[in-house]
């Protein structure tokens, strides 16, 4: 059951990073669905062995989940094309957050529409979260 959590976050942390930064190219699907079979195969690897870390300690394992989701998200970050050829990760560094409109394009590009969600609740929850961003 955990091993399918797992797989579920590597799954939602890729679909975030790709509908935040959109602006992927002709290349960005394919490097979503191979980038989310790897990391997914790694995690699926790794959770063979992570059982021999719980039987040492419990902490040791949540440091080791925690160490392999920081290194896909830099991996993500630096690997993840983009069409002006600046890595995700030097975007963030420079706080170059993505705004309303990527936001839009990339849940468009992940094949959802952005208006249908109930009452407009989906658009004031990014705006939400984009005001908090800003005020930080």
């Amino acid at each position: 059951m955990l091993l399918i959590l797992k797989i579920l976050l590597v799954a939602l942390l890729h679909v975030v990073f790709f509908a935040c930064y959109p602006e992927t190219g002709p290349n960005g699907k394919i490097y979503l669905i191979v980038s989310l079979l790897a990391w997914s195969g790694f995690v699926i690897v790794l959770n063979s062995g992570l059982k021999f870390f719980r039987l040492i300690s419990g902490l040791l394992g949540l440091l080791f989940n925690l160490a392999f989701f920081a290194l896909m998200l830099a991996a993500i970050a630096l690997t993840m094309p983009q069409k002006d050829r600046v890595p995700v990760l030097e975007k963030i560094q420079k706080e170059q957050f993505p705004d309303m409109d990527s936001a839009k394009a990339g849940l468009l590009k992940l094949g959802g529409y952005y208006e249908d969600a109930k009452n407009g609740e989906l658009q004031s929850e990014i705006e939400k979260a984009a005001d908090k961003i800003k005020n930080k």
